[in-house]
């Protein structure tokens, strides 16, 4: 399954660091200046009350309080001057750093605003199997309140019989592995199931997993209503690709070649040159792509100690844009047909 989550971008601990020791020498700096300030007057008042009240001063005496007082005096305003220099670049990292927090802001609401008004199913899942953001679409898709679906663990609304694979889809994701197209089915609130095909990627630094998807439940089902009406027919029905792969086939074709749909779907129809009515209908596929048009006619088909003739209709699939993606083919019984008249 995917997830994802995006937490609020922060200051990280050097740069908080870095701030707080810049606050803290400054502090240290106005102290030793006020000290040395407090020394010099404190100095002076000595020295005036000595001058009055006791004989006259030695000049010991007098040379030490001259070269004190002044001494004292310069390193008060050496200090004084240095802290005022650490105080501007202290306002400068602080001021930066709000700027940043701003960004940061501004970011998360932005994201906050991408994932209300997104049309894609998108949310951010934790370490600890919880959903920490769930866009509006996902909501609205499930059926539940945002507080149930950041509440609960994701798993509890995973059918039961893709659970398994989901874990191991994050298994890959946690290894740096991207996710694309991956199905599972999601319980919704009114009890049924929504299919959703999830693009996932994780990140190991923020220790969450991004994820989005699209609602292709009702996809899905028509591709199962489509089969359904497809082994329905008494004739052969087989769908490939451009590229010669068997896309689609109905159950009355693979009970002609004796295999199963499992392992004929991806298949080039290459291998199976062994059935004529295959192989032989190669260049008329070749036709039917070129000309844009449906090519009718007769072929053999030797299977299962067997040989049958059949009516086919080779014809192309074209897509909205008007390019040929696919080549469908329908083959009737004769003998059959011929049986019953």
């Amino acid at each position: 399954m995917i997830n994802v989550l995006v937490a609020r971008p922060s200051l990280n601990l050097p740069e908080k660091k870095k701030t707080i020791e810049y606050f803290s020498f400054w502090k240290l700096q106005n102290k030793i200046t006020l000290a040395a300030l407090i020394a010099i007057l404190l100095l002076s008042t000595v020295f005036a009350i000595c001058s009055i009240l006791l004989p006259p001063i030695s000049s010991t005496l007098s040379v030490i309080f001259i070269v004190m007082i002044p001494t004292l005096a310069c390193f008060g305003i050496a200090t004084c001057h240095s802290s005022n220099l650490e105080s501007r670049k202290a306002l400068r990292e602080y001021q930066r750093l709000l700027l940043r927090l701003s960004e940061a802001e501004n970011s998360q609401i932005t994201l906050d605003r991408f994932f209300s008004l997104s049309s894609d199913l998108m949310a951010v899942a934790g370490k600890d199997g919880l959903l920490k953001k769930a866009s509006k679409s996902l909501v609205n898709t499930l059926g539940y309140s945002e507080e149930t679906l950041l509440n609960t663990p994701f798993f509890e609304f995973i059918h039961p019989d893709d659970r398994e694979a989901t874990s191991k889809n994050i298994e890959s994701l946690n290894l740096g592995v991207r996710s694309v197209g991956f199905e599972n089915r999601y319980r919704a609130a009114d009890g049924t199931y929504r299919t959703l095909s999830w693009s996932a990627a994780a990140d190991t630094e923020l220790g969450v997993r991004f994820a989005s998807a699209r609602n292709i439940t009702d996809e899905r089902n028509f591709q199962i209503r489509t089969q359904q009406i497809m082994d329905s027919a008494p004739f052969l029905i087989l769908v490939k690709d451009i590229n010669g792969k068997i896309t689609s086939c109905n159950a009355a074709f693979c009970k002609a070649i004796g295999m199963s749909r499992t392992s004929l779907l991806e298949k080039d129809l290459q291998d199976f040159a062994a059935f004529d009515f295959i192989s032989s209908s190669f260049a008329k596929e070749q036709e039917a792509i070129k000309s844009q048009r449906p090519i009718t006619f007769e072929e053999v088909l030797t299977s299962q100690g067997g040989s049958t003739r059949y009516l086919s209709t080779i014809f192309p699939i074209i897509d909205q844009t008007g390019k040929i993606v696919s080549v469908g083919k329908i083959s009737l019984d004769i003998n059959q047909n011929t049986k019953s008249i």
